[in-house]
């Protein structure tokens, strides 16, 4: 059984891999280096925010990862692997 919530993804965890490495960055940006469309990587990151995994930081709407964000990275990491890039959508 996962420790994860049924609605985590592996494109979440590339997401919140992705923000703990980089400064707070597009959501457009983001879906770019991961190789995903960006409407996709759009409803990821709304569905992240939710749940306090990442934040939006300015009203151009950049996001960071948050500590619960971390938190979670590091429980999916340590079970699943790093996340790859290159995700499609439903991944």
């Amino acid at each position: 059984m996962s420790q994860h919530p049924d609605w985590f993804r592996r494109a979440d965890a590339a997401i919140l891999q992705h923000l703990s490495a980089e400064r707070p960055t597009y959501v457009a940006l983001v879906a770019n280096r991961l190789g995903m469309p960006t409407d996709y990587a759009q409803r990821r990151m709304d569905r992240l925010v939710e749940d306090d995994l990442v934040e939006p930081v300015s009203a151009e709407v950049v996001y960071r990862i948050t500590r619960r964000g971390e938190q979670r990275l590091a429980a999916y990491t340590d079970r699943e692997g790093t996340p790859e890039p290159g995700l499609v959508a439903g991944n």
